[in-house]
């Protein structure tokens, strides 16, 4: 009987073999393990945290039923790639299926790869002859996952453009993981189970970076940190500069770090190549690496045209940083605008800030810019090939837009830009005054840039509106130094424009931005640009201009300690009104004049003044519809405040605590939380002068709580007062030992003494700051900025007191 033997040969079988005489049939199973990763990034920096969260993704894959899918984003350059193979490299070798790599779109995001062509090249490298792979999407996915089911294997999918391109590629074992790299999110891989996990790339800070450049700039010649040579930057100073240049993009950085390696002079004219809008690109391109322009091409050459027109016309905004509502007014507006903001985030052109903001990277903002630079100038807005003008221009009054909406619920004074003519008021942006300086708030330092594009692209007069917009804005949340440097501005381009008006205005701006803020100098320099407004405006018979200017110099005497002078000026401020209609600047005069006369100890004309002030507040109407009654509550609790506190000083408690509660009526909720706290403080006083020691406790407790809540500097005075009195010193003047502390009192004169007005003997009469200091809430030091005496005051319409709208205004 022949031997009958149980072998098969052919090569290794997996599965059920059947066997009949000479007749062997089954299925191979692959032959190779496939290892097709690019190389390792030799050089790799920072990335903690994004590591971190793949080792966590890494960790929760036992279990799993489906392949885990991971989806690195971030902008063009950022080092997705270079992420995702130092991480896969790290945790190879728990994948005995290998691993496997596909670019997705190496000719740029118009021309994805199929994924069938993939699937061949998978199968291919599994060892599967060509003619026995199955033709067909459908039929080549379930083919590789047949391959890949019972070993876990890693996938790196390079470029993917749209979530097609990914589905069908996905391995059969359950605990394989795929890692993505996109510009966008590919939310589209969400819509199926199981969806991914995001990991976001930002870009590397300046340590990083210097880290990634390496020892480049101290192995020159000249080494990296030398002193200055011929009047030259430092290669310290250089290398900062360069890093800066690079907007944290590794890929920039690795460029420069190859033009930087020739030495200390390299790096100092690569500084200066990167630093000059003109030269920043040829500096990122260098041989035998991709050069950056050209990746930003790539993503250029991917977007629509709207799209694309939106990306350059950002260009020519002064930072990178801006709200959406302006990206969308770039792209039109409507459905168009908001389709091209959402392409420009979706391709990571744009990433979210905070809320209802996007910023750009350094570098795509630059890329930006010399492409806009180099479209036509035939351009319009509404084409997609606008030119930078027209880009600017569509920029700059978006901003004077919203400018002019918040000034114009802040106050209703008297303007002479063109959104502000009659027939002409300023788009209802925002419901109200509140809400315009929140929305504001994000663009301040956006919006002094602004102005400075408008100068430097000859819109003198649009410069010049852009300032007498933004006061209210300014005014309000105290931003003197971007406010007086907005000023500045406007001033030298109302020089070029040879109009006396607009001129007189912008000193009158200027002046009332110093007079504000307050600080050294400012008072003479405020009096320079009153008397300059003042002069103008008596040169071309403009009565408003030259009242309001008046009225600053009245402020500035008061403030001085010069009443009588001050009333002088506030008299010739309502003279120079003459027969114009204006009832508000009036109004505003009669209570300038009443505090002036308070500081002269003139008690009983101070009290007429005030109330009368305090009715012709009451009877106010709309500016614009006089048949509309628009009371100043604000301003007439003020007035009541200022009126107390005169009668105060007169001896007469009974009369200013009846006026306090008047006051306290009038305040409108939520409105001016310092001026409302000065009132109750003012309070305490009149009770602590009345005997009612507790009663004042209690009240100045109350306003504390406020001045805290607030920042408020009187705090700290107002606790010391408190904690005097609770150690039982005496109502009239324990603090300070009888004598005022150096204070200002209410009208603005300095309190040497304990009064009536000052009944804690502590200088601080009538709620006001102490002499020489400034509140954080930005009210000057003798309470004439926010709410006090002078420029600060605002009405419950938003209209300031003085000069937030000035008396002639």
């Amino acid at each position: 009987m022949d031997f009958i033997g149980n072998d098969i040969s052919g090569g290794t079988f997996t599965g059920t073999v059947i066997q009949a005489q000479n007749v062997h049939w089954g299925q191979a199973a692959p032959v190779r393990t496939p290892r097709m990763l690019l190389p390792e990034p030799e050089e790799f920096v920072d990335r903690a945290a994004p590591r971190a969260k793949l080792d966590a993704l890494l960790a929760g894959r036992e279990g799993r039923r489906a392949p885990r899918l991971v989806v690195i984003t971030g902008i063009p350059g950022i080092g997705k790639t270079a992420v995702a193979l130092r991480w896969l490299y790290d945790v190879r070798d728990d994948f005995p299926g290998g691993q496997f790599y596909a670019d997705m779109s190496p000719q740029g995001p118009r021309s994805p790869v199929d994924p069938v062509s993939v699937l061949e090249t998978f199968a291919g490298q599994l060892g599967t002859p060509r003619e026995e792979r199955p033709a067909g999407l459908a039929e080549l996915s379930a083919y590789f996952r047949s391959l890949t089911a019972d070993e876990p294997s890693l996938m790196l999918l390079d470029n993917v453009v749209v979530p097609a391109q990914v589905r069908p590629l996905l391995p059969g074992a359950p605990g394989s993981v795929v890692v993505v790299t996109s510009r966008n999110r590919l939310t589209g891989l969400s819509v199926t189970q199981p969806g991914p996990d995001y990991v976001t790339l930002d870009a590397l800070d300046d340590d990083a970076c210097a880290q990634l450049f390496g020892p480049v700039a101290e192995d020159g010649p000249d080494g990296g940190h030398e002193g200055r040579r011929d009047g030259g930057r430092d290669g310290g100073q250089a290398l900062r500069e360069v890093i800066r240049a690079c907007a944290g993009l590794p890929l920039a950085v690795r460029i420069a770090r190859v033009r930087a390696a020739e030495g200390a002079e390299a790096l100092r004219e690569l500084a200066d190549e990167l630093t000059d809008p003109q030269t920043v690109w040829e500096a990122l391109s260098v041989a035998d690496e991709i050069p950056y322009p050209k990746v930003l091409d790539v993503a250029y050459s991917g977007l629509d045209g709207r799209a694309a027109a939106v990306w350059r016309m950002l260009g020519a905004h002064p930072t990178g940083e801006f709200a959406g509502d302006l990206v969308k007014r770039l792209g039109g507006d409507g459905r168009e605008g908001a389709k091209a903001l959402r392409t420009l985030v979706h391709e990571r052109l744009l990433e979210p800030s905070t809320a209802g903001r996007y910023r750009m990277n350094g570098l795509v903002h630059a890329y930006a810019r010399r492409r806009l630079e180099e479209t036509p100038p035939s351009g319009t807005p509404s084409s997609d090939t606008p030119s930078s003008d027209s880009a600017a221009h569509v920029i700059i009054d978006w901003y004077l837009e919203r400018a002019a909406a918040a000034e114009a619920l802040v106050s209703d004074r008297w303007r002479f830009g063109s959104r502000f003519a009659p027939g002409g008021l300023p788009t209802a942006v925002f419901e109200n005054e509140g809400e315009a300086l929140d929305a504001l708030e994000p663009d301040g330092e956006n919006a002094a840039a602004v102005v400075a594009l408008a100068a430097r692209t000859g819109r003198d007069r649009l410069t010049c509106e852009l300032a007498e917009a933004l006061r209210g804005f300014f005014f309000r949340r105290k931003y003197h130094t971007r406010w007086i440097g907005v000023c500045e501005q406007a001033l030298e381009a109302a020089g070029r424009l040879r109009d006396d008006l607009v001129l007189a205005r912008m000193h009158y701006e200027t002046a009332f931005a110093l007079y504000d803020r307050a600080g050294d100098g400012d008072n003479a320099a405020a009096r320079h640009h009153y008397e300059r407004a003042r002069a103008l405006a008596a040169g071309i018979g403009h009565a408003r201009t030259a009242s309001s200017a008046l009225e600053g110099l009245g402020q500035l005497a008061l403030r001085e300690g010069r009443p009588h002078d001050a009333i002088s000026l506030f008299r010739e401020a309502t003279t120079a009104l003459g027969d114009i209609e204006h009832p508000r600047g009036r109004a505003l005069l009669e209570y300038h004049r009443g505090r002036a006369h308070s500081a002269a100890r003139d008690h009983a004309e101070a009290a007429r003044l005030l109330l009368n002030a305090r009715r012709l507040f009451a009877a106010l109407t709309d500016r614009h519809d006089p048949a509309v009654p628009r009371p100043d509550r604000y301003n007439e609790a003020r007035a009541l405040t200022r009126y107390a506190e005169a009668r105060l000083r007169a001896d007469r408690p009974d009369e200013a605590l009846a006026g306090l509660d008047e006051a306290m009526t009038l305040f409108p909720p939520g409105v001016a939380p310092k001026e409302r706290a000065d009132a109750v403080l003012l309070r305490g006083d009149v009770l602590a002068a009345s005997g009612d020691p507790e009663g004042a406790r209690r009240e100045w407790r109350v306003a504390l709580e406020t001045y805290r809540g607030i920042g408020s500097v009187k705090a700290a005075a107002v606790s010391s007062r408190l904690a005097a009195r609770d150690d039982g010193a005496s109502a009239d003047g324990a603090v300070g030992g009888g004598a005022s502390t150096g204070g200002t009192s209410a009208d603005g004169t300095a309190a040497g003494r304990t009064s009536a007005a000052d009944p804690a003997g502590d200088g601080m009469a009538a709620g006001e700051e102490p002499t020489g200091e400034a509140s954080a809430d930005g009210t000057a030091a003798d309470g004439t900025a926010v709410g006090g005496a002078a420029a600060g005051e605002a009405s419950a319409d938003g209209a300031s007191a003085d000069g937030g709208t000035g008396a002639g205004s």
